[in-house]
């Protein structure tokens, strides 16, 4: 099973996702067909889609850290599962492409 599979399956069964056109599109900012080409042909994430990916999943995991100075603790499920996620994305792109760290937003302005 390729990264891209697993960190689907884990959004999907958690909820994150409804489908593999709304992974494509939400989460990896690809076309709806996307994922189902990948899988298809046994590809994994490139750097630009695990980047995507990886920056979708950060959005969350700072979504779900207000949601829990709101409401509490509720949340916290969801920041352990994104972290995972996260830190799957960030080994995946280690090991796969060589890149140790992706710059956030204010390291581009």
């Amino acid at each position: 099973m390729t990264i891209m599979e697993e960190v689907y399956d884990q959004l999907k069964q958690n909820t994150f996702v409804d489908t593999a056109e709304n992974f494509s599109t939400d989460w990896c900012w690809r076309s709806k067909s996307w994922y189902a080409v990948q899988k298809n042909n046994q590809s994994d994430f490139s750097v630009a889609v695990a980047i995507n990916c990886l920056n979708q999943v950060k959005i969350n995991i700072a979504m779900a850290h207000l949601r829990t100075k709101k409401l509490g603790s509720i949340a916290e499920s969801d920041i352990r599962l994104l972290s995972e996620v996260r830190d799957k994305l960030e080994l995946h792109l280690l090991k796969a492409h060589r890149i140790a760290a992706v710059a956030g937003d204010a390291a581009m302005l």
